[in-house]
């Protein structure tokens, strides 16, 4: 989780170094009301009672109603998880994560950090022993920091922090919690709608 945190940061740093220096260069302001933005990439988390590092596949798609607020809704499809031994939810078929919320937009021009909440469902299939197995469903919620720089009318960077809350109930060994702190950072893409 550390080595996460100084990437953020980095990355963070990186963005804001950019954003200075290109300020004067552009006076075009690609977040504006109406703009839609996607992106898919690779995202790394640590599962925080499971001590195991994962891996997903993550999209989003978020709609900009005004300067300051957006509307978002993602997906984690799992690929694969690291468990160490004492992990004591290790072996999922798929762990699958689906949200939606809202953000709150701060910063100048083109450079935007983002706050966000989330509400959301975990949807779990994990072998219980070797002839058994099970499909879960448990509520979710998600706390999102980002950072966004946009720099053409198609596409931007973007980093994202995000703590993940999720406990699965009802299996033989009683209830799990599956908690994440999940990284992602990538190429954005967008369209305006709005002229």
């Amino acid at each position: 989780m550390g080595r996460q945190i100084i990437l953020f940061s980095i990355l963070l740093n990186c963005f804001t170094f950019v954003a200075q220096k290109t300020k004067n260069a552009s006076n075009d302001n690609y977040f504006r009301p109406g703009l839609i933005k996607a992106s898919a990439t690779i995202t790394t988390g640590r599962m925080l009672q499971n001590k195991a590092n994962s891996i997903y596949l993550n999209g989003f798609l978020e709609y900009v109603v005004d300067e300051n607020y957006s509307f978002r809704g993602e997906i984690f499809q799992f690929i694969d998880a690291k468990y160490s031994g004492s992990s004591s939810f290790t072996n999922p078929n798929y762990m699958n994560r689906i949200y939606f919320g809202g953000f709150r937009h701060f910063g100048k021009n083109n450079f935007k950090i983002a706050t966000g909440a989330q509400m959301g469902v975990l949807m779990a299939d994990y072998d219980h022993t070797s002839y058994e197995r099970q499909f879960y469903v448990a509520p979710s919620f998600a706390l999102k920091l980002g950072a966004d720089y946009y720099v053409w009318d198609y596409f931007h960077f973007f980093a994202n922090l995000s703590y993940v809350n999720s406990t699965i109930r009802g299996t033989q060994t009683g209830k799990h919690k599956i908690d994440e702190i999940l990284f992602s950072a990538g190429l954005g893409f967008q369209i305006n709608t709005e002229k």
